[in-house]
């Protein structure tokens, strides 16, 4: 039998993350585990003309949306820490909080990139998928784009 306890959902607000939380949130459910909601963003330099306000206000933002990935309703069934990463790049930062927090799987989203686009930008998922140490449960939203 498959034990899984805790679960690592990378989030970045996308439609494709909205799908790739209902998996993680159904699998949390089923076996009980706790839920790790990550969103990891780019810090930005702190240059004396960028305001200490602006650079809070964008960290309470970004809490906000990440508070509301998971419905209220939903954290009443299910054990969930959320928590806001401001490193770079992306996919290590993942990999990394996986080991960390010793998940068991990574359910992660994926844009479905293909030609160009995935060559000059990359794949998050793809990156994880080869790195973590973890199964990683990867979900298309069935829309491509290039």
């Amino acid at each position: 039998m498959i034990e899984i306890k805790k679960i690592l959902l990378p989030v970045d607000f996308s439609k494709g993350s909205d799908l790739a939380a209902r998996f993680a949130i159904s699998l949390a459910q089923e076996y009980k585990a706790k839920l790790h909601v990550l969103h990891v963003y780019d810090p930005v330099p702190q240059y004396d003309y960028l305001a200490k306000d602006y650079l809070e206000d964008r960290k309470k933002k970004l809490e906000e949306a990440l508070a509301n990935v998971v419905p209220a309703e939903t954290k009443a069934t299910i054990e969930v820490e959320e928590i806001l990463a401001e490193a770079r790049p992306v996919h290590h930062t993942i990999v990394e909080k996986a080991r960390e927090l010793g998940d068991d799987v990574i359910v992660i989203a994926t844009h479905g990139r293909t030609g160009l686009a995935h060559v000059f930008l990359g794949s998050v998922a793809e990156h994880v998928i080869r790195h973590a140490a973890c199964p990683v449960l990867v979900v298309r939203n069935g829309e491509k784009s290039s």
